[in-house]
């Protein structure tokens, strides 16, 4: 369904919540000067891998920290409302396909944390939030991933089941336009 067209990506596959606050000087002041409406922030995956894994694990209260500041230089400096900002948490892992891919990398129990703090910073910021971890959880990883941590199709549908349903809300308020139904012949 195309009904909403997508005006700046800023995508950082990898990156970690201390990265991006490092670039947001970088970031945001490149952002074309429009008016943005929606936006949608999902971090805490890399965030969430066990110390000494690889360079991108991030301690939990600096992770919340990280994601306070993106979500407040989203809302002050590019001027989103709170309640249009939607803060995704870190899904589950499959832990077995994990064990093979990536092993000891990220446990359940680590993402759940993670996905806690981030529901705590859309709650305090007033933002709106998802708990992905609860939503993987209850459809069982199985086949939501390709390698434990990476979504497959059907986790990515997952995700964008809800992020559809944050946008059809938002966009019926902020774009007032009416079914073609609705209209007149003339």
């Amino acid at each position: 369904k195309q009904w909403y067209q997508r005006r700046v990506a800023i995508t950082a596959g990898g990156y970690n919540t201390r990265w991006t606050v490092e670039r947001l000087r970088d970031i945001v002041p490149a952002v074309p000067a429009y008016h943005y409406d929606l936006a949608v922030v999902w971090f805490g995956c890399n965030d969430a891998v066990v110390k000494g894994v690889t360079a991108q694990h991030v301690p939990q209260q600096e992770y919340s920290r990280n994601l306070t500041q993106i979500v407040w230089k989203l809302v002050e400096c590019v001027g989103i409302q709170p309640n249009n900002l939607l803060v995704l948490t870190p899904p589950c892992v499959d832990e077995v396909m994990l064990k093979e891919a990536f092993p000891d990398s990220r446990t359940n129990e680590i993402m759940r944390e993670y996905a806690d703090l981030a529901l705590t910073v859309a709650r305090d910021r007033g933002c709106e939030s998802a708990d992905l971890f609860s939503l993987f959880s209850k459809h069982a990883p199985e086949g939501l991933f390709t390698d434990g941590l990476h979504l497959s199709k059907r986790g990515h549908e997952l995700v964008a089941e809800v992020v559809t349903k944050f946008l059809s809300h938002r966009v019926a308020e902020t774009l007032p336009i009416p079914d073609w139904k609705d209209c007149n012949e003339s």
